[in-house]
Formats: C-alpha cells, sequence, structure tokens
C-alpha cells in the first residue's frame, strides 16, 4: 500500500503487520523445552497450558467428550457407525476411510484476508479416539511464539489423511499454508479436503438467510448458541487480550470456536443422512439438490429423488420442472426412450409455456422413431410456446427461436421425402 493511501487526517494508519510489530519487539523470547500452567498473574486462561520451545510459546488445551454427548439433533457417536464412503460427501474415486482419520479442523483468524499479513490465532479441532471424541486448542498469546505452535500443529495434522471444515478449501486451510511458508516450514502432505460449506450451500441456499455455519446449525441441526461471540468480534476482542485487556473475555472466543468444531461433525451426520435416506428432505429444492447431488453417483438414487417431485402437482412448477429436466435427462442417458417419452409427454402437458419437451420430443420422433410429421408437429409446438413467451416478455428468445427454425426447415426438406 503507498504511503499517501496510509495517511488519514495527518496520522499514520499502521497496518496489521506493523501494530503486530510494535506491540512485541521488545518481548522477551520464551525459554525453550518446558511445559506449565497457562498465564500466571497476568493472562490467567483457565484449562490451558503454555508449552515453551526452542522457537517460542504458545497455549494448548485438550478437551475429551464422550460418544453419548449430543449437539442439537445428533449424538458424537452417529458419525462412527456411518459408512463414509456411502454418501456423495465423500469424493468420489478416493479410499474409503475410518472415522478416526478425520480432522474436522476451524480456525480464527485477525482478519478475513488470506494474505501473509492476516494471523491465525487460534487453531481448533476435532477428532475420534477409541471412545471419545477429543476437542483440542492451539492458541498464540504472543506472535513471536507463532512458529514453535505451527511446528507442533503441523505434525498433528500429518497424521490426519482427511480434513474436514466448513469453507476452509478457500479460506482456514489457504491460511495455514501462507502462514506456514511465511515461517519456511515444510508443509503437510496434501490432504482428502471434504468441505461442507459446498453441499449446504447446495441444498439450502435457498431457504435459509445465509448458508453461515451459526444458520444452518440453528435451522437443521437443532444447534442453539446461547451467549455466543460472533466470529467478526474475535479480532477485536483478542486485540483487547494483547494489550492486556481482561482475559476472560477470550473465553467467548474458544466457546465459539469449539461449537463451530463439534458442528462440523453434527453436520457431516446431517447431511450424510439426508443423502442415504436415513431422513428425508423438508423442502422440494432439498430434494432437488440431493437427485443432483447423485446423478454421477448412483442414477436410480437420483431419479427417485426427482420423482419425488415431478409426480406432486401440489409443488411449485419450477421445482417439478426442474425435476422432469433431471429425470427425462437421466432417462434418455441411460438409453430408457420409452420412460423418456412418457415422461416428456407428461411434461409437455403440464409445463404449458415450456418449449423443452416439445424440443426433446421433436428428436425423439425424428432421430429415434423416424416420424418425421410426429417431429415436425412437436417442432411446431415448441416454436408456438417460444413466441408466447417472447409476447408476454419472458426472457431473450432469440437463440431458441434461430434453434426451431432452423429444425424446422431441416424437417419440412424431410418430409418432402417421407410418407409418415
Amino acid at each position: 500500500m503507498r504511503t499517501s493511501e496510509r495517511m488519514k487526517s495527518g496520522v499514520m494508519v499502521m497496518s496489521l503487520r506493523d501494530r503486530l510489530r510494535m506491540h512485541f519487539q521488545a518481548q522477551k523470547k520464551p525459554t525453550p523445552a518446558s511445559e506449565s500452567p497457562a498465564g500466571g498473574a497476568e493472562t490467567p486462561l483457565p484449562g490451558f497450558i503454555c508449552r515453551e520451545k526452542e522457537k517460542g510459546a504458545y497455549l494448548y488445551r485438550r478437551k475429551v467428550y464422550p460418544l453419548e454427548k449430543r449437539m442439537g439433533l445428533y449424538s458424537l457417536g452417529e458419525l462412527r457407525g456411518s459408512p463414509l464412503g456411502a454418501s456423495p460427501l465423500w469424493p468420489e474415486g478416493v479410499e474409503e476411510r475410518a472415522v478416526e482419520d478425520l480432522l474436522f479442523f476451524d480456525t480464527e483468524t485477525t482478519g478475513l484476508g488470506t494474505g501473509a499479513g492476516n494471523l491465525i490465532f487460534l487453531y481448533g479441532i476435532g477428532y475420534y479416539r477409541e471412545d471419545s471424541f477429543i476437542v483440542e486448542h492451539f492458541f498464540l498469546p504472543r506472535v513471536e511464539g507463532e512458529p514453535a505452535l505451527l511446528e507442533d500443529f503441523l505434525e498433528l495434522v500429518s497424521s490426519f489423511p482427511v480434513v474436514v471444515s466448513y469453507n476452509g478449501k478457500a479460506f482456514d486451510w489457504n491460511q495455514l499454508k501462507t502462514r506456514t511458508t511465511v515461517h519456511r516450514l515444510p508443509w503437510v502432505e496434501e490432504k482428502v479436503h471434504c468441505d461442507l460449506l459446498y453441499p449446504s450451500r447446495r441444498l439450502w441456499r435457498e431457504q435459509l438467510p445465509s448458508c453461515r455455519l451459526q444458520e444452518v446449525e440453528a435451522a437443521r441441526l437443532g444447534v442453539k448458541r446461547l451467549n455466543d461471540v460472533p466470529g467478526q468480534l474475535a479480532p477485536t476482542l483478542y486485540f483487547d487480550y494483547l494489550k492486556g485487556g481482561d482475559p476472560a473475555k477470550m473465553d467467548g472466543v474458544f466457546r465459539h470456536n469449539e461449537q463451530d468444531v463439534l458442528s462440523l461433525v453434527s453436520l457431516w451426520i446431517h447431511l450424510n443422512y439426508l443423502s442415504i435416506g436415513k431422513i428425508q428432505p423438508t423442502h422440494p429444492a432439498e430434494s432437488l439438490a440431493l437427485g443432483n447431488w447423485w446423478r454421477e453417483r448412483d442414477p436410480e438414487r437420483a431419479l427417485a429423488r426427482f420423482s419425488q417431485i415431478h409426480t406432486r402437482p401440489d409443488l411449485p412448477l419450477r421445482y417439478r420442472r426442474e425435476a422432469f429436466r433431471g429425470a427425462s435427462s437421466l432417462l434418455k442417458g441411460k438409453g430408457e426412450w420409452e420412460a423418456a417419452l412418457q415422461l416428456w409427454m407428461t411434461w409437455m402437458e403440464e409445463d404449458r409455456l415450456n418449449p423443452e419437451p416439445c424440443v426433446e420430443l421433436s428428436k425423439l420422433f425424428e432421430h429415434r422413431t423416424g416420424e418425421v410429421n410426429r417431429a415436425y408437429r412437436m417442432a411446431q409446438e415448441a416454436k408456438g410456446r417460444l413466441l408466447k413467451r417472447k409476447r408476454r416478455g419472458q426472457g431473450n428468445c432469440g437463440r431458441e427461436l434461430d434453434a426451431l427454425n432452423h429444425r424446422l426447415r431441416r424437417l419440412e426438406e424431410k418430409r418432402i421425402h417421407c410418407l409418415f
């Protein structure tokens, strides 16, 4: 940033890096190789211990939860009984892993940027071990302790082949990689990364005000946060803590992060149950999303989801239209022409202004059954519908109209030499 851009009313506006450097440049580095209770008279943080190493010091906390602990609708133990590869949550073509191989991962940072000036001050992780679920926190009370924290954290992360996050692919994981690069530490081997933000958006973007984790967990997981510290306040509370403010205020940040980690487990369970049919969708958009989710993996399961929508006349046409489109496309791809024919005919009758089913029927009659006259009539019907939409001002129909006119001209030529 240019100097002129950092001036405001004659006062230099410091960057995050400048603020951190000025705050800590005079502080003494920690002594190596010991572990002691965190804080002391200045910064007591109950439950944490201080890990001191040659490269610095950081605070660490470990909590153990029984698998019976419930997080809204689900208990932590429910994931252990679910085969991970049974749903499209698991990447296709990747060897299925045990639940103990999953590392649930979330961070708190000093900002939303992904550059080197954005510091991760809290790492939260969760994982299964025997009959428990472990939550660990790695907290940075002094900036110069970051290399020590990262060394230990990366060593732990390296033992897990799978990372589960919420927007971690775009943010948290990339930011961890940036911090590792800043300190010239070796990066961990590539992981299978399951980011639950993307299936959540696919399922609920139309129904929820946003797909923030807190919105999703309240609406779908039965999780109600009490006295939660919003994530956007975490940087302010952290800087207050660094300046010697009340350390008790950081407890809300730790609780917020811990809830994020635990909610990742509940969300995985819920998404898995939805995808395999153990629980049923509560909205037609969910059924459509599940059908599209299953298209490549299991066409029969996808067809079943689409059928739940297009067979219900009481549902809004926009949902039924997408279900007709998805189901007929699958049938066409499988070569089930008779079933596709019946579905296109039904779609044509129930979606009176849509030229799509008419075009598909025209293609079928021309190329599959050789009924050129029927193909021509279907193309004419499609053109008529398109012109009605155009008169009503429903979108730009130019390209579709050109394509239909071309089809009609070709079919007219065919009709001259055809008896049917």
